[in-house]
């Protein structure tokens, strides 16, 4: 898979009609912890969506050589949505110690990658790049 099918793949995985009412929930609640420890199912549900949205994600990313790693981190926000997601990957993480492996992963390959950029990507970063999707 090159780089534009997986930016186009991650793109339907983001907006789709599921994806997008979790992350509505998400946003709306503001209580990722709560969410995971709920036992209503939609909110939990949410949780464990999200979560294995981007752990999906993160496998296709890490199958890529480190160049074109960059040019996905470039527009795809891993570092700032697993710190949206942290408290419940650790809440769920408990029962499922694996849990967003490879996500996690790809976060700290970010955030490194990151380092070396100016200031557009991190502003980006910081405020959450491409909002609308989570």
């Amino acid at each position: 898979m090159n780089n534009i099918q997986l930016l186009a793949t991650i793109y339907t995985m983001r907006t789709n009609s599921q994806y997008q009412s979790a992350e509505f929930r998400r946003r709306d609640r503001n209580n990722i912890a709560a969410m995971a420890e709920s036992e209503s199912p939609e909110d939990s549900g949410a949780v464990k969506l999200l979560i294995n949205t981007w752990e999906t994600i993160s496998t296709l990313v890490l199958e890529l050589e480190d160049e074109d790693k960059h040019h996905i981190f470039e527009s795809v926000p891993f570092t700032y949505m697993f710190t949206e997601l942290n408290d419940a990957i650790e809440i769920l993480g408990c029962k499922f110690p694996y849990l967003a492996a490879n996500f996690r992963l790809v976060s700290k390959q970010q955030a490194a990658w990151l380092k070396f950029k100016d200031d557009r990507y991190q502003t980006g970063e910081q405020g959450g790049m491409h909002a609308l999707f989570g």
